[in-house]
């Protein structure tokens, strides 16, 4: 919840001129009349219902005591390009005057400005309106004009009971995704990692996707980065997809984004309450996060005493209004959104995770280091000890624990890997971590199983015997569900050479399965899947109809996406038991069966014509 002004209340009119940095500053430059003070400013283009949100005046040195017909005159504290720190008007029972709110415009050194969030005492506000920042594609500018990002930030995120459950996937087309951590229509993701791991190619294959099999009435993309891969423009004519580009010669700080991206959130909450679906991507969380961290510093800059629990709290209401307006309505409108979150791929766990200054990287922690950790946590990690597992940090990495923090690092006071980026992925309904290494070696998505994860994606849809029966929670179509189970915990241990069986031939079989599960995982941009492919794929990996080849070989055919040859092998030989596994709500003993007998035709086929009288007659 927003902190109040609390000491504004004692604060004379003397020591408030003394904080003064600036003239003060009123509203849009313009007077609100007696008889229209408390409706909506017209200028402004405001709904009714958003009234609330403007303030009117409080007392000012000089001025008459029937100032509540004037709008509020307030004070910029602090100075800067990218935004302002400015004391807002607090609530009065007498007057009628009510408190600064998030959304609130007011003109300063002739340019208009948005109060966005609390910081201490204070308000940030952003520029309203940036020449640098232009929709694309968009005929229409009734529902994108400057007053759109105004509007979003005044507009509550949906409470708890305006929400719908989440009960339908998004198919992203890309394999990793789906199984490892599926998106759910009307929920937040994060994509995280370094730059060049390849966020913004999956996130834009994931738009596409959704817009080529419709399951998203219109996609709407933040554009801050000039290098970002393009769209596909057939789309773009349709109306489908509408950008808003930051232009790469602005010199403006990110921080000074904040309007724009509002502005497309607000225009994706449009389509969500009208009641369609809409899909998000913001190509970048940095503009949330740096305008945290710079109005931070200008309000320490103040020199008064800031509580550290107030600041939390103001920091997750701003991030907040961000992720919570991703959502289904009763209504059957959606809003589903993705944020790339530019950070160090295991930074994403932990800040300790991120730069862990453990001097032997081998070195194994012991339980009680993790004193005051939540109990669920330590329960894991007692059995991964119980099990004879040294708890050496990559190892924790691998089941998505954050190594304990020594006590001589250095504290993070960066916005991007610190609490912050941390809050955000709080906040979010899940996160899929990019690894920088694996993309380097050309590996796509290089995904880290160990630390993606869906809250609302995954899930038990059964209930225990004699309990009422519940909703799925797994948005998974039930076939990819049945043979995904347990993947992603499996992978991530299979990854480290701690977990990795060396001398049981059993264990060994199935460490070569799961590294056939690794190597279907992989398909390059531009080869998106549907539901049915993925099965097959997975199925097949996991059978043992493909351990009489290499694991080169095995890798080979199945990687690709659809362009895999087994895929597109199976597609010829066995349409229709593709056709049945889209269809049938469970597995069928059959289907199975007959998907086995194609993979093993498929497998005798290979090793003939890699057989030496093979070459010999081709010859």
């Amino acid at each position: 919840m927003a902190v109040p002004f609390r000491h504004l209340c004692s604060r004379s009119r003397t020591a408030g001129a003394a904080l003064r940095a600036s003239l003060p500053v009123k509203f849009a430059g313009r007077s609100i009349s007696s008889a229209s003070a408390g409706s909506p400013c017209s200028s402004r283009g405001f709904a009714a219902s958003l009234h609330s949100s403007w303030t009117q005046s409080r007392g000012e040195a000089g001025q008459s005591a029937s100032c509540s017909s004037e709008a509020p005159a307030l004070e910029v504290v602090r100075s800067h390009a990218e935004g302002l720190l400015v004391l807002g008007a607090r609530s009065s029972f007498a007057t009628g005057s009510k408190s600064t709110a998030r959304g609130h415009v007011f003109e300063h050194a002739g340019r208009e400005w948005v109060c966005v969030f609390e910081v201490d005492r204070y308000w940030w506000a952003a520029p309203l309106k940036m020449e640098e920042a232009c929709w694309l594609q968009v005929e229409d500018r009734s529902n994108h004009g400057e007053s759109c990002a105004a509007e979003c930030l005044a507009r509550p995120t949906p409470t708890q009971a305006e929400r719908a459950q989440l009960s339908k996937g998004l198919n992203t087309g890309v394999i990793a995704v789906d199984t490892l951590a599926p998106v759910g229509v009307g929920q937040s993701m994060l994509i995280c990692g370094p730059q060049g791991t390849g966020k913004s190619t999956l996130a834009k294959q994931v738009l596409e996707q959704a817009l080529t099999l419709r399951q998203v009435d219109k996609a709407f993309r933040f554009l801050s980065d000039p290098c970002a891969p393009p769209a596909d423009p057939a789309q773009q004519r349709a109306g489908a997809l509408v950008e808003m580009a930051i232009s790469p010669s602005t010199k403006q700080g990110s921080a000074s984004f904040l309007a724009p991206l509002f502005a497309t959130v607000g225009a994706a909450e449009a389509v969500r309450d009208a009641g369609q679906n809409a899909l998000l991507v913001l190509d970048t969380a940095e503009p949330v996060l740096k305008a945290w961290d710079l109005a931070v510093q200008m309000a320490e800059a103040c020199g008064n005493p800031m509580n550290s629990d107030s600041l939390a709290a103001q920091r997750r209401a701003f991030f907040a209004a961000l992720f919570e307006r991703a959502a289904v309505l009763p209504s059957g409108g959606s809003l589903t959104m993705l944020v790339l979150l530019d950070t160090e791929a295991m930074a994403a766990l932990a800040a300790a995770a991120a730069g862990a200054s453990v001097a032997d990287s081998n070195h194994a922690f012991q339980v009680s280091d993790f004193e005051g950790r939540r109990p669920p946590e330590m329960e894991r990690l007692r059995r991964l000890e119980a099990r004879g597992v040294a708890l050496t940090a990559q190892a924790l990495m691998a089941v998505g624990i954050a190594p304990p923090k020594s006590s001589s690092e250095a504290p993070d006071n960066t916005a991007v890997g610190g609490k912050a980026s941390r809050e955000m992925q709080s906040l979010s309904d899940g996160q899929i971590i990019l690894d920088k290494t694996a993309a380097a070696e050309g590996r796509f998505p290089a995904i880290v199983p160990g630390a993606s994860f869906s809250r609302f994606g995954l899930g038990g849809s059964g209930s225990k015997e004699g309990a009422p029966a519940r909703q799925a929670r797994d948005v998974r179509p039930p076939t990819l569900q049945a043979v995904s189970a347990h993947l992603r915990m499996l992978l991530a241990l299979e990854q480290e050479a701690h977990f990795r069986p060396k001398t049981d031939s059993v264990d060994g079989i199935q460490s070569a399965q799961l590294q056939a599960v690794m190597a279907a995982l992989l398909q390059p941009p531009g080869a998106p899947l549907l539901a049915e492919e993925m099965t097959v794929l997975l199925l097949a990996a996991v059978s043992g109809a493909l351990d009489p080849m290499p694991s080169s070989r095995v890798a080979a055919v199945l990687s690709g996406g659809s362009r895999s040859p087994l895929l597109c092998h199976l597609q010829e030989a066995i349409p229709s038991v593709l056709k049945k596994i889209a269809e049938e709500p469970q597995l069928s003993k059959v289907t199975i069966r007959e998907l086995e007998v194609a993979v093993r035709l498929f497998v005798k086929l290979k090793e003939a014509e890699a057989s030496p009288d093979a070459t010999t007659a081709a010859e």
